[in-house]
């Protein structure tokens, strides 16, 4: 391959909250390296998925959701989500078939039209959830989105089963910038394993514990250990901030838990093709998301 030939580039996938944002990202890749649940705010820290086709190495960024922010913790994951928007070569706007423009989305136009982010931006619409509307909603959508956003393109697809799916990576790997490869070829993130056990966990107790469980809660990967036999030692911290939020993360008998370690364990087995010994443990730390080094380890910056 000729180094004038290949293609690289950052692509930002943008959008409020829950809207398929980490589905899309997946299938892209072609496997799991985002948390999908059906709460909002899932994906806290850019995560990073990577795909190569032909002579084109595709960067996603998935993004956290975009919403008002409330807490410190809120106003450094969208002050994030923007920077990876500034830093990209592309952003894809995501939406919902089935919704109409939201608040939040509308934030995500406002950034556009003002000094935060430029309006010259290659900017992609990607409208999701097509196999919920009929055409005639949909091309109202559209009408409405081009009344708000300067998309050079329109894709429809439906995340969750692919429609859609194939055109839209074909265009990314074309239309990025030409330039060399930044990482070999079968990687497909550079999340550490640490942060992806983290991500894992979390993804597994907001599944299990889908209405119970609040927003106020961590995993921290704190050991990581390769034993002589060749399998993976790794002790996990779940941190809650209240007593009472403990018992409902550990549940009746430690059902939850137990729960939650299987389906770590199998899917950990599966990524690595190891044999994994998950222990968690649950701890009340009601400032975790006042610590600068949770920030860090997110990359996020404590500071805004």
């Amino acid at each position: 391959m000729n180094s004038y030939e290949k293609k690289f580039g950052f692509v930002n996938v943008l959008g409020a909250t829950n809207v398929g944002k980490s589905t899309l990202i997946n299938r892209l890749v072609g496997q799991k390296i985002s948390i999908v649940t059906k709460k909002v705010q899932t994906t806290r820290n850019n995560i990073i998925g990577i795909y190569c086709l032909d002579y084109s190495q595709v960067v996603l960024i998935d993004t956290p959701g975009i919403f008002v922010p409330k807490r410190k913790f809120d106003r450094a994951m969208i002050n994030s989500a923007w920077k990876s928007v500034k830093d990209s070569d592309m952003t894809l706007l995501m939406l919902e078939a089935n919704q109409d423009l939201d608040s939040n989305t509308l934030l995500i136009a406002e950034a556009f039209k003002s000094k935060k982010i430029s309006n010259s931006k290659f900017l992609i619409c990607v409208i999701n959830k097509i196999d919920l509307v009929k055409s005639d909603v949909l091309l109202e959508l559209v009408e409405k989105v081009k009344k708000y956003f300067n998309c050079k393109e329109f894709f429809f697809i439906s995340a969750l089963n692919g429609d859609g799916v194939l055109e839209l990576k074909n265009f990314l790997a074309n239309n990025i910038p030409l330039g060399e490869w930044h990482y070999p070829e079968e990687h497909v993130t550079d999340i550490p394993y640490r942060l992806l056990v983290s991500e894992m966990i979390r993804e597994k107790l907001t599944m299990i514990m889908h209405h119970e469980l609040p927003y106020g809660i961590a995993v921290e990967t704190e050991a990581w250990n390769q034993l002589k036999d060749g399998s993976i030692r790794i002790d996990a911290l779940i941190y809650v901030q209240k007593k009472g939020q403990k018992k409902i993360v550990i549940g009746a008998n430690g059902d939850n838990l137990k729960s939650i370690g299987i389906n770590c364990r199998k899917e950990l087995k599966s990524m690595l093709n190891k044999d994994i010994h998950l222990f968690l443990y649950v701890k009340v730390r009601d400032n975790w998301d006042k610590s600068p080094d949770y920030y860090k380890g997110l990359g996020l910056d404590y500071n805004v």
